[in-house]
């Protein structure tokens, strides 16, 4: 559920000129599609506004993400949270100019209060900028 949750937040960004920021999207109306072993293909046209945060509002149990620039323009983000005395650990791989198109690849690894550690389903989010007006409701 985390991932979907964590998918559907990750649906705001556009490039940031800073490596330690998180990427923001251009405002407007994306198409958003998600994939994943949980809920398979998704796909949602999102009205993005300034200011919306590619992980959504920050969450009591997690920790700041940390933001690395990698090569070829990629962002890596990371993250961990506390579940019930277990820690969920999550890196997104942030690739796309943030104002045509991007794409978000998860991975995320439990590990138990007995140090078990076993690798969770990840997803794939794949967007495309359609306009700079989002229809009216």
């Amino acid at each position: 559920m985390l991932a979907v949750t964590l998918s559907l937040s990750v649906i705001a960004s556009a490039r940031s000129s800073r490596a330690d920021e998180l990427p923001q999207r251009r405002p407007g109306l994306w198409r958003i599609k998600t994939i994943s072993p949980d809920v398979g293909l998704q796909s949602h046209d999102v009205c993005i506004e300034a200011g919306d945060g590619i992980l959504g509002a920050p969450q009591d149990n997690c920790t700041k993400p940390t933001v690395e620039s990698a090569q070829g323009g990629e962002v890596i983000v990371t993250f961990s949270c506390d579940l019930h005395g277990a820690r969920e650990v999550t890196s997104l791989l942030l690739t796309g100019d943030f104002s045509s198109w991007y794409r978000a690849q998860s991975k995320t690894t439990l590990t138990q209060k007995s140090g078990a550690t076993r690798e969770r389903s990840g997803f794939t989010i794949d967007a495309k900028f359609l306009q700079p007006d989002c229809p009216k409701p």
